[in-house]
């Protein structure tokens, strides 16, 4: 019994990574700047709020390109409840340096895959929950909201699903911020049925997962570990359920709220709904993108982001797993 369980272990974990080698890249060649904004905005002088920002700007002039002007700042300054919230987040990341390093680190494989790409500013700030998309994305600079990273059991996520409040996690904050730049970057295909949308997702994923190679899937799902466990044993019967059902060519919008929108679990109307992750055509998306991928290593991956052909990709996948 104990044999089985080892074989069936190491079967999911291979069959989980991407047979594509990982590269031995370079430390410090990704042209990325990181400025923690929220650390310098609350430390400013509070006597002099505005000679302070005019220091500010000059030191972080993309932030003030796309966000607030000096009154809504000074404004957020003088919040006693944004800065108790700030005073949480500097708890949680009290180690800027640990976290500078993880996210150039990621940034070294970007770099390696894209080296004639521009360079990148992040800067991380306190958004006060302003929007549920921790990280958003504007003319070269990455804005990242570190008040969606304090963990399930923050206070600050009381009201929030448990769903929802899983994904409040610093563990998931390099893989978000992958997911969102090449979100921005990568056209949808040129239909709208199921499929598109499923393998649009799974390039997002996939190009995500070969910045961060030694995360699990899981990560870069933001899938508890047990719901990423069940996806893996049953991929056959996912898999069969959508063919036999004719779902991949639907392009109905409910067949979308259904297995590719954020929600608490997918909604297969069977008795194991509630054993599953939501968004889960996001994740088979994934799988056929990496299938494809591993099948034709001649392709780079600007010719995977520029692909638009769905059934082409769904064919030279030979995605079929067994049932």
């Amino acid at each position: 019994m104990r044999s089985n369980l080892l074989i069936l272990t190491l079967s999911v974990f291979l069959f989980s990574c991407n047979t594509r080698d990982v590269p031995n890249v370079a430390s410090g060649i990704s042209k990325i700047e990181i400025g923690h904004f929220d650390h310098s905005f609350y430390t400013m002088d509070s006597a002099n709020l505005a000679i302070e920002l005019q220091s500010l700007e000059k030191v972080y002039p993309k932030f003030f390109e796309s966000s607030q002007n000096y009154t809504e700042l000074i404004s957020r300054y003088n919040d006693y409840k944004i800065k108790e919230l700030f005073l949480s987040v500097d708890s949680v990341f009290d180690d800027t340096l640990a976290l500078n390093i993880e996210i150039k680190e990621s940034f070294n494989y970007f770099y390696h895959y894209f080296p004639l790409h521009d360079s990148l500013m992040i800067y991380s700030w306190v958004s006060n929950f302003e929007s549920l998309d921790p990280v958003t994305v504007s003319n070269g600079s990455l804005l990242v909201s570190l008040d969606l990273y304090l963990g399930v059991n923050s206070r600050f996520y009381n009201t929030a699903p448990l769903y929802i409040k899983e994904r409040f996690d610093k563990r998931f904050l390099v893989s978000d911020i992958m997911h969102a730049y090449f979100r921005s970057k990568i056209p949808f295909f040129n239909d709208n049925t199921l499929l598109s949308s499923m393998l649009y997702y799974g390039k997002i994923h996939y190009l995500s997962s070969l910045m961060i190679p030694d995360q699990h899937q899981e990560i870069v799902m933001k899938y508890t570990e047990e719901k990423m466990n069940w996806c893996f044993e049953n991929e056959g019967n996912i898999w069969a359920y959508f063919v036999e059902n004719k779902l991949l060519f639907s392009s109905t919008h409910q067949n979308k709220q259904r297995f590719i929108e954020d929600a608490p679990f997918s909604k297969f109307h069977t008795n194991f709904d509630a054993k599953t992750p939501g968004s889960i055509g996001q994740w088979v998306g994934y799988r056929m993108v990496a299938s494809y991928m591993n099948l034709h290593p001649e392709k780079s991956l600007t010719d995977l982001i520029n692909e638009l052909d769905s059934q082409m990709i769904l064919r030279e996948s030979a995605y079929k797993p067994k049932r």
